[in-house]
């Protein structure tokens, strides 16, 4: 490798937070020792005269801890940090992170100063990589399904795989649930159950939801816009203080939000989800002798 590209290539990964090794390199890049000492020599010398490191007083030295070499910056200067304080949350929260979030942040990072980009790549280089199916990954690509019609595969078991028409993706009660049209009927399923997804080719119609059994509930004024933001609404009748609304929706969801706005919403029907949640709260009543 020739001089100008050897220097990009042992710049690009000091500044990308990692510990060289004098020898390793030059055994990597076929040339002696002392070509390398001398190419350290020769990257410190433009960190020293570079207007981009003014003031940040950064230097090629030797970290007897692990015997390697490494870019150290004494003064950190950051215009905008919270790229920082996303990454310090994110090491106390979790040693992992999904390789999608680790690009991502490498990409947000380009558009930082160049001491805090070194400081956020330090930082990114203590986190285990992920490769494995992430969650964030399943909701992504049902969600690219939605917005163009698509039919998905889900692979629930390795063999198992239904064709279905995915409505949503929800998040209540500490999981992620999906919920999809099969065969004629609304289904939901915990994310954490899905092996994979599949966005198949083959295009669906949204009129096809007008032709499915609906959930009529009584909404109140104060929760009807967060129940359109996230629910079907195929129609409606104003109502005394509320709306009557026709809903695509499974009947494990319709009877969470009623128990948990039973101030705001009344479920009128099918009776049979009616009577499954007052069999409910009943239950609840007998726990505490009412």
């Amino acid at each position: 490798m020739e001089k100008p590209e050897r220097l990009l290539y042992i710049y690009t990964r000091f500044l990308n937070g990692k510990k060289l090794n004098k020898e390793e390199l030059a055994q990597r890049l076929n040339v002696n020792v002392r070509s390398i000492q001398r190419d350290f020599s020769d990257i410190n010398n433009f960190l020293y005269e570079d207007n981009e490191w003014h003031g940040l007083d950064g230097e090629i030295i030797y970290d007897n801890n692990f015997e390697k070499h490494c870019l150290r910056i004494d003064r950190y200067k950051f215009k905008n940090n919270r790229l920082l304080n996303l990454l310090f949350r994110l090491k106390n929260f979790t040693p992992i992170i999904h390789e999608d979030t680790y690009n991502l942040i490498r990409g947000l990072n380009a558009n930082s100063n160049l001491a805090e980009k070194i400081l956020s790549n330090k930082l990114l280089s203590q986190f285990k990589i992920t490769r494995e199916m992430s969650k964030t990954t399943l909701i992504f690509r049902l969600q690219l399904a939605i917005e163009n019609n698509n039919f998905v595969a889900i692979h629930i078991s390795h063999n198992l795989t239904i064709k279905v028409i995915p409505i949503y993706t929800r998040y209540f009660s500490n999981k992620y649930w999906f919920t999809y049209l099969y065969q004629g009927k609304v289904y939901i399923l915990k994310l954490s159950s899905i092996i994979n997804i599949d966005q198949l080719d083959e295009v669906f119609d949204k009129a096809i939801f007008s032709n499915i059994q609906c959930v009529t509930m009584h909404i109140k004024d104060p929760i009807w816009p967060e129940i359109q933001r996230q629910f079907i609404i195929i129609d409606t009748t104003e109502s005394n203080l509320g709306t009557n609304a026709n809903i695509i929706i499974s009947k494990k969801e319709s009877i969470q939000i009623a128990y948990e706005y039973p101030q705001y919403i009344t479920i009128m029907e099918p009776q049979h989800y009616v009577d499954e949640f007052k069999a409910h709260i009943q239950t609840l009543f007998k726990n505490y002798n009412i």
